[in-house]
């Protein structure tokens, strides 16, 4: 998506409204896909000496799986921003977009601005008891091998708990 701004190449220094609505392809992060409904931009946009700000707000909703049970859960994504865009711009270097006759392009921006607002974890609910069953470590129930005579070794066996954890599970299915 480009947003044409050739109006501020004729009068600079005014600011001229934008609405717009871009499509974010769903993006792999972390192993986990996350989708977003179509972005709704808004704002302002000006010009001085080649120089095109951006401002305004982003709203959309974005939707992962949940870190406790991995249903889908959704978070709103509300930014403020004011962006820079530079004909010269080195996108890496400089901390500002790039733009190219008299088009600015959003995908970019659009993406750059969802990912660094994201939340880290998405949570269905902030009830969600998807991790209920699992335990912490506690260092009092960790499963030492044995001698013969029942005293317990300098060993341990992490692995042997497994049986009983099977065994447990055989007896009480869920």
């Amino acid at each position: 998506m480009n947003l044409d701004v050739s109006k501020a190449f004729v009068r600079p220094m005014e600011d001229f409204p934008f609405e717009v609505e871009v499509c974010v392809e769903p993006q792999d992060i972390n192993g986990d896909q996350v989708t977003f409904d179509p972005v709704h931009m808004n704002g302002v946009f000006s010009m001085i000496d080649d120089v095109v700000t951006l401002e305004g707000e982003l709203h959309t909703v974005a939707y992962a799986p949940c870190a406790l049970c991995m249903e889908t859960a959704s978070a709103p994504v509300d930014v403020e921003f004011r962006e820079t865009f530079r004909k010269d711009a080195d996108e890496e270097e400089d901390g500002c977009f790039r733009y190219d006759n008299k088009l600015l392009p959003l995908n970019h921006m659009t993406l750059t601005l969802l990912l660094l607002n994201m939340p880290m974890r998405f949570q269905c609910d902030h009830d969600c008891t998807g991790g209920a069953g699992l335990t912490a470590w506690d260092e009092e129930k960790t499963v030492w091998a044995e001698q013969e005579n029942g005293e317990q070794q300098g060993t341990y066996r992490p692995f042997e708990g497994l049986a009983d954890l099977l065994e447990n599970n055989e007896e009480n299915p869920q």
